[in-house]
């Protein structure tokens, strides 16, 4: 892997094994904030209950917890991530993002110990496993939203597999948001199997539309 500046000014990093970027060329930042955090309805919430898919480099969770605690919230998350960076990798991003920076440092520490964790701080409760999604038990109904963010239906199949998917749906409360760049057919078909109502809503950053799936059984 090796980092990436994208056109926001924030950073991201480049996986040769998957060929792919962690976040659009066009921004990191702007697609946490846009694409998860503004369609996830999540600012001016007393409480927010996150689930992400593809924890990567921590943005999505930063860009939440500014969201949330800026009026006063608290923000309970959890991070699937099964491939975890470098310490010095995410330290290095973590210096560049300017998000949340209070919550940096207990993230890399706990990071570093190499094995699941759940840390706090000012407004959060951040709870990270390391775990492909197909192979994760969620507490069920728990969260508001699912941030859908591992690597392509094309460079990752198994991550958008029925398996995948019906995992964070049993994480998600009946009414609850699941969220993607993504919208390939046969991801949207394989939501609609699981009792979602998909739509595609105009994207941004390189992308012409985005997903937003609302679980309805």
């Amino acid at each position: 892997m090796h980092p990436v500046e994208t056109a926001d000014g924030s950073p991201t990093l480049y996986s040769e094994r998957y060929r792919e970027a962690y976040h659009p060329r066009e921004g990191a930042r702007a697609q946490a904030e846009r694409l998860f955090v503004r369609l996830a309805g999540l600012s001016g919430r007393s409480e927010a209950r996150v689930v992400e898919v593809g924890f990567g480099l921590g943005l999505n969770f930063l860009a939440s917890l500014e969201a949330v605690r800026s009026e006063g919230g608290l923000l309970f998350f959890i991070g699937l991530e099964p491939e975890p960076v470098a310490p010095e990798l995410l330290a290095e991003a973590l210096a560049r993002c300017r998000l949340a920076p209070d919550a940096h440092e207990p993230l890399l520490a706990a990071w570093e110990r190499g094995r699941d964790f759940v840390v706090a701080g000012e407004g959060f409760v951040l709870e990270l496993r390391f775990v492909r999604v197909e192979h994760a038990r969620l507490p069920e109904g728990w969260a508001d939203a699912v941030y859908y963010d591992p690597f392509s239906p094309r460079a990752n199949p198994a991550a958008w597999s029925l398996a995948g998917l019906a995992r964070a749906k049993d994480g998600l409360r009946p009414g609850g948001v699941l969220l993607s760049y993504a919208v390939a057919g046969w991801v949207r078909r394989n939501l609609e199997a699981l009792g979602f109502a998909v739509e595609r809503v105009p994207g941004e950053l390189g992308k012409r539309e985005w997903l937003r799936a609302r679980r309805i059984s």
